[in-house]
């Protein structure tokens, strides 16, 4: 993970689309949009989740959601 990444340009990087999220997660689209943007809130588990299926740490998918809230509201 580059410096200050967002969870949306890690899903890029990784190859992974926000509908393969929505499957995983069993969350719909739009909740999937907001967690990638960081508009809604990630549960410890839904970030497990997520490292997993782009196979990085935890620790990655947390920092990327932290970023993406600063940029929302910065």
């Amino acid at each position: 993970m580059k410096k200050e990444q967002t969870l949306q340009e890690l899903l890029e990087e990784k190859g992974v689309t926000q509908k393969s999220l929505c499957d995983i997660l069993h969350l719909s689209e739009s909740q999937v949009s907001l967690l990638v943007s960081g508009k809604r809130r990630m549960s410890f588990d839904t970030g497990m989740k997520i490292a997993k299926k782009l196979r990085v740490s935890p620790t990655t998918v947390f920092l990327s959601l932290n970023f993406a809230k600063r940029k929302v509201n910065p």
